[in-house]
């Protein structure tokens, strides 16, 4: 069984990230189970509007940009596509980075729109669990959006 890495600390700052989204979208989050391999489910009512995944980075999104663009392992990738294609629903890149928070919008019902950059290897060393580098796609800081925060 491979550990998880997830901290108490981890979730919090994930916890504070959806609470913006919820406000600024008008929506609720509930968590997923792990099986779906994303973080969230948006919903309005009791109907599922969007999936969402969120992330945060120690560093601003211009610097994002100058390493090549932002990174996402390829399992969480096509974990949202495969969401997507089935639901007909959005998925959301949510990151939190020193500079604020961004989001992309992934769908399926629009062509190209899970398009990628390039596939590299990519992953942490600092751990010694080889299963840390992994395929990772890699997508263009051009289509994230900033939050704006209600």
């Amino acid at each position: 069984m491979r550990p998880t890495y997830e901290t108490e600390d981890d979730l919090q700052r994930e916890s504070e990230v959806i609470k913006k989204i919820e406000s600024a979208w008008k929506c609720q989050a509930v968590k997923l189970s792990i099986k779906y391999s994303l973080d969230y489910g948006l919903k309005r009512a009791d109907k599922v509007v969007a999936f969402c995944e969120i992330k945060t980075r120690n560093y601003t999104m211009e610097s994002i940009g100058k390493m090549g663009g932002y990174l996402l392992s390829l399992g969480k990738w096509t974990a949202a596509k495969q969401l997507s294609d089935a639901t007909k629903l959005p998925f959301f890149l949510i990151a939190k980075t020193l500079d604020g928070v961004y989001y992309a919008q992934f769908n399926s019902q629009i062509n190209d729109s899970f398009s990628i950059d390039d596939v590299l290897f990519r992953g942490r060393t600092d751990r010694n669990d080889w299963q840390d580098i992994e395929p990772c796609v890699l997508l263009n800081v051009s289509r994230f959006n900033k939050l704006q925060e209600q």
